[in-house]
């Protein structure tokens, strides 16, 4: 799933005309870049304040919500990118760590909080796992192997084991009907570009 902030045309009158074009798409790469920061930083922000990520994990180190290509006077474009890979439902545990199967209490069970200021929910059954590349995942065993009941796509991994997954980021950030964070910050997202181009574009004129 990806956001993009484009700026495709410019006004062509009045001072626009003092400025060479070089000048003008200067003006453009550096609000577009500027504001698409900017953009990354508040829907981080949102999105916490909806699902209880924890505060690191949408840092833009961590390619889950980062800019993912700047603009350049060539290229007028910034693309701001949610991963569409799942979230494990471990994330939503808190500090619980991972236990052997000698460690688990009998009946087990682990506690989860997806919806931020939400109620925890108590998953019967469920353990905290480590997993490869020092991982953790959130399993759960079933009877018979059925399927866990009301799980969003569950990932079979044993007999009778499955991981558990919450949404994904770009999920969060605009569903199936064109909704979400994106949409809701779409027009705050116009607005700063358009004031931060005009900003420019007066320093440079000034300076001319």
């Amino acid at each position: 799933m990806e956001f993009a902030v484009v700026l495709e045309a410019f006004p062509t009158t009045g001072y626009i005309a003092d400025l060479s074009p070089d000048q003008v798409a200067t003006a453009a790469r550096m609000a577009l870049n500027k504001i698409a920061d900017r953009t990354r930083t508040r829907a981080d922000r949102a999105l916490r304040e909806q699902i209880a990520f924890p505060a690191a994990f949408l840092g833009p180190s961590g390619k889950r919500l980062w800019v993912q290509t700047k603009a350049s006077n060539q290229s007028l474009q910034a693309v701001i990118r949610g991963r569409g890979q799942t979230t494990s439902l471990a994330r939503f545990a808190g500090n619980t760590k991972p236990t052997s199967g000698k460690q688990r209490p009998k009946g087990g069970g682990v506690q989860v909080q997806v919806k931020a200021g939400g109620a925890k929910k108590f998953i019967e059954r469920a353990f905290i796992m480590q997993l490869r590349g020092d991982n953790r995942g959130l399993a759960v065993r079933t009877k018979d192997g059925m399927r866990p009941r009301g799980a969003y796509v569950p990932k079979e991994i044993g007999k009778n084991l499955w991981l558990l997954y919450g949404p994904s980021v770009d999920q969060a950030l605009i569903n199936s009907r064109h909704e979400g964070i994106y949409e809701d910050l779409g027009p705050e997202v116009l607005d700063a570009l358009d004031a931060e181009f005009r900003r420019l574009i007066d320093l440079r004129i000034s300076d001319a």
